[in-house]
């Protein structure tokens, strides 16, 4: 073979080759290599392979391009999915920043409230702050605030934000009681420490919506907030104590509160709280700041009052000293000459002199028991102008003298009034006495009677000297005289008019003046028709017979007067409901005698009648049974409460609180409460036989009228209460059981009844008694055991008040009885009887010290008195002496009415 036919060979074989490339490239098949032509049969195999061999290398590749493309397309969703979470996490976080901005305007809001709250100290406005910045910040349309009323024990509506003046005035009308509320803190209600009650619970289906409020939301979804839907924060102090609860209702976008919502809302609760207190300490601090400027005030007047006190008092005796001492050494020097006629007028100016210092001892005297906390006033139904009459008489004799015209107009119908009509009659003397004194001769003084709706006013005008304007303010206080000339021209000490204003005031009355210098003067004194200071309930049927209120009031004086206690009532069981209500009180507001009906079982009255035991409470702050803060009306925080048995069962509760003397009261106070509560069952049991049976009714008020006049009568002497307190002293320590020392306590106070009947102008008189005198004062414990009959049920005090006068040798009255004949009780009253009359002294005859009066006793002992007892009170009076308290009955006085004023 030449070199071109090689060179071409083989150019067609590359030629070949390529087209075999190219055809293996494309995909051809052998088939059509072969048909082709372009290669040998045996380079058909060869070629086979190869293409076989390209083939799968290209499945290879082509799978994975496919692969490739697959995991680029899903990077591709990747990163779309990418961009969708960043543009979430975009809107996410702006969502956040936005409630973050929004919680944090909410707490700088709060924050604002909190101390807008703490700044302010008046209690309405923090409260009406608290309801408007909920309001306002968490999105509640209705908002109310109920605070605790401890006096009542009901929470009252006092904020509102949201409700309109009706909604408002019926939630004010109708307040919560703290037992219901308790009732609404169900566990399955709690979230955190709000409660939440759906309407799905069916919870208020079960309670009287009398006094409820459900607004008016309108059309509501399933799921939004129900228009019975309620949410409220139960407000408590540090000491876990309940005093408000704060009410959320109609949320502005309709949902259910999320619980960081109620967090916020329970943080203003805790804000609402601390504002509270500290308006109440404020308040307190306040109260507290202004009795202590008082207390200094009072204190400088007492200051100045005692400087005047000791000036005018020492002149106003020195005076008439002076003028006795003088004429009686005249006297003197002149016995035995028959100058009668000189001895006369001397002896009338002596008379004279001593009759002014009387005056102004007996003024003094009235005016301490006035303010001295321990004077009760003795109510009765009078026709005034009759009064004005009798002063008008006293008066006149004196006004004639000095040519002073009386005018007197008078009503022709009687001018009822309810009050102490002794005292009514001094009120008008000392102002009718006053004008004539300072009406110059030819003058004219007027006096007058007139009913001007629940009142009663009298008048007494005159043409006298009259009282500078500026002076009119101080009138009334004690010793003041316009001026000196006033004192050295008319006289007096200048207690008339205070005397006047305080029996007034006691009344619950008014005293007004008007006055010119020189035109006279015109004071118009005002009385309630009515007596302010007891009062019974009108629950006793129209029809019944006045008598019977008569007696429930006459019972409830008496139980104060023995006790010393300014408020009692007397409260009965109602069977059929198992409820108390007030027969009478005294010391109580009409609205309090009305509306007040206790549940057995319930307070401190229903407690009492429950369990059929006497309750003593030193502090009623301080007892857990009962939670209560005690009333401004107590002015201490003792009390007292007993129940009335008849027959082994309850039948009332007797009550008392204010003791006189501002003490607690005591285990010996419960005792004669006690002992007292058994008369009044038979009281309550004559006045369920009122009808049947006059007679015993009539007694009933006579003797009960009775005790309560020698209560008074002792009251107003300087013991106030001591010979009480000896005798049951004296007593336990000779042994005597606990009922029988309520016995004695008891008859200690009204063993003496039988006084009552004697008579008063007997009793006080200055003069020793003759034989006449002696046998009628005999008389009076016979005369007692008459006036305790028809409350009196034991044999054993009638023995105690027939034998307190019995002497252990057999020289007493009114048996003659001796040694253990009389029982001891009666030898114990008649050794302390015997002591405070020595010590008090007598009309007669000047008081005698302690050491005198006890030396007395041991001198009579064996002889008038029980050696025994008169050891025992001896003992009992040097321990309380060495005990460091007041030992003596005056003393013991005097310590009562320091502490009134304190």
């Amino acid at each position: 073979m030449d070199v071109q036919t090689a060179v071409n060979l083989v150019s067609e074989l590359s030629s070949a080759r390529a087209t075999l490339f190219g055809l293996v490239t494309d995909g051809a098949s052998l088939e059509r290599l072969a048909m082709a032509g372009l290669v040998a049969v045996p380079a058909v195999v060869v070629l086979t392979a190869g293409v076989v061999a390209l083939r799968a290398k290209n499945g290879v590749l082509s799978r994975a391009k496919s692969t490739l493309e697959k995991r680029c397309l899903k990077l591709l969703g990747l990163a779309d999915e990418l961009e969708l979470a960043r543009e979430r996490m975009a809107d996410l976080y702006k969502v956040q920043l936005e409630g973050s901005k929004k919680r944090a305007e909410k707490l700088t809001k709060i924050l604002e409230v909190a101390s807008s709250i703490n700044s302010n100290l008046d209690l309405d406005t923090v409260l009406y702050g608290v309801v408007s910045a909920v309001r306002e910040t968490l999105g509640f349309r209705i908002v109310l605030l109920r605070v605790l009323n401890p006096q009542t024990g009901l929470l009252d509506a006092r904020a509102f934000a949201g409700l309109d003046v009706d909604a408002r005035r019926k939630l004010e009308n109708y307040p919560v009681p703290v037992e219901e509320f308790r009732s609404w803190l169900k566990p399955e209600f709690r979230i955190s420490r709000s409660y939440f009650i759906s309407h799905t619970h069916g919870f208020w289906d079960e309670k009287d919506d009398e006094g409820s409020y459900v607004p008016n939301l309108g059309p509501r979804q399933e799921g939004e907030w129900h228009e019975e839907d309620v949410l409220f924060v139960p407000l408590v102090t540090r000491e876990d104590k309940l005093i408000a609860y704060l009410s959320v209702d109609d949320p502005a976008d309709r949902m259910i509160p999320s619980l960081e919502t109620i967090e916020m809302l329970e943080i203003f609760g805790a804000q609402a709280v601390a504002g509270m207190e500290n308006a109440r300490l404020y308040k307190e601090l306040e109260e507290h700041t202004k009795r202590i400027e008082e207390a200094a005030e009072r204190m400088r007047e007492l200051n100045e009052l005692k400087t005047n006190f000791v000036s005018t008092v020492s002149h106003e005796l020195r005076t008439p000293l002076t003028s006795i001492k003088a004429y009686v050494e005249t006297l003197l020097d002149s016995v035995g000459a028959r100058n009668e006629d000189m001895q006369r007028e001397f002896l009338h100016i002596i008379d004279g002199e001593t009759d002014r210092l009387a005056r102004l001892i007996d003024a003094i005297l009235d005016l301490s028991q006035l303010e001295s906390g321990t004077f009760r006033i003795r109510k009765e139904i009078f026709d005034a102008a009759e009064v004005i009459r009798e002063a008008v008489d006293v008066l006149r004799s004196v006004a004639e003298r000095r040519e002073i015209n009386l005018e007197v107009d008078l009503p022709a119908r009687p001018v009822l009034l309810e009050a102490d009509r002794d005292l009514v009659k001094q009120v008008i003397i000392n102002l009718a006495g006053n004008a004539v004194k300072f009406t110059c001769e030819g003058g004219q003084v007027s006096l007058g009677v007139c009913q001007q709706g629940p009142a009663v006013k009298v008048k007494v005008e005159d043409t006298g000297v009259g009282i500078p304007r500026e002076q009119l303010d101080r009138i009334f206080d004690r010793f003041y005289q316009v001026d000196n000339s006033t004192a050295r021209q008319f006289g007096g000490a200048g207690l008339g008019l205070t005397i006047c204003k305080s029996i007034v005031e006691w009344h619950g009355g008014t005293i007004e003046v008007e006055s010119e210098e020189g035109e006279g003067s015109k004071f118009v004194v005002t009385f309630p028709q009515k007596a302010m200071e007891t009062r019974a309930l009108a629950n006793v049927e129209h029809n019944e017979d006045r008598t019977i209120e008569s007696i429930a009031k006459l019972t409830v004086e008496m139980i104060a007067e023995v006790m010393n206690a300014k408020t009692a009532s007397l409260m009965l069981l109602d069977d059929e409901l198992q409820e108390l209500t007030i027969k009478a009180a005294l010391g109580l507001e009409d609205h309090v005698v009305k509306n007040t009906a206790i549940k057995v079982g319930e307070s401190i009255s229903g407690w009492v009648a429950k369990h059929g035991k006497p309750l003593l409470i030193g502090n009623i702050e301080e007892d857990e049974r009962f939670d209560k803060v005690n009333h401004p009306q107590y002015e201490t925080k003792s009390l007292l409460s007993v129940p009335i048995m008849w027959d082994n069962e309850v039948i009332g509760v007797i009550n008392i609180n204010n003791k006189v003397s501002c003490a607690p009261f005591t285990t010996d106070d419960s005792v004669l409460l006690a002992c007292l509560a058994e008369r009044v069952g038979l009281v309550c049991r004559n006045l369920e036989s009122y009808k049947a049976t006059r007679n015993v009714a009539e007694g009933t008020k006579d003797a009960l009228r009775a005790l309560i006049a020698n209560m008074r009568r002792n009251r107003l002497k300087l013991c106030s209460g001591a010979f009480v307190n000896y005798a049951v002293e004296v007593a336990r320590r000779m042994g005597m059981s606990r009922e029988e020392l309520g016995v004695m306590a008891y008859v200690a106070s009204i063993h003496d009844v039988g006084m009552v009947r004697i008579g008063r102008r007997l009793v006080e008189s200055s003069c020793r008694f003759g034989e006449k005198e002696m046998e009628l004062l005999r008389r009076h414990p016979e005369e007692g055991i008459e006036i305790v009959r028809p409350i009196e049920f034991m044999e054993q005090v009638y023995e105690l008040i027939l034998c307190h006068h019995e002497r252990v040798d057999g020289t007493g009255y009114p048996r003659g009885l001796r040694g253990y004949q009389i029982p001891l009780g009666s030898r114990i009253l008649a050794v302390v009887d015997a002591y405070e009359s020595m010590r008090i002294g007598r009309p007669y005859r000047v008081p005698l010290e302690e050491a005198d009066a006890i030396e007395e006793l041991k001198r009579c002992a064996g002889k008038q008195f029980d050696e025994e007892v008169v050891d025992t009170l001896v003992q009992a009076i040097t321990d309380e002496k060495l005990s460091g308290t007041v030992c003596s009955p005056a003393g013991r006085g005097r310590q009562r009415n320091s502490l009134r004023k304190i």
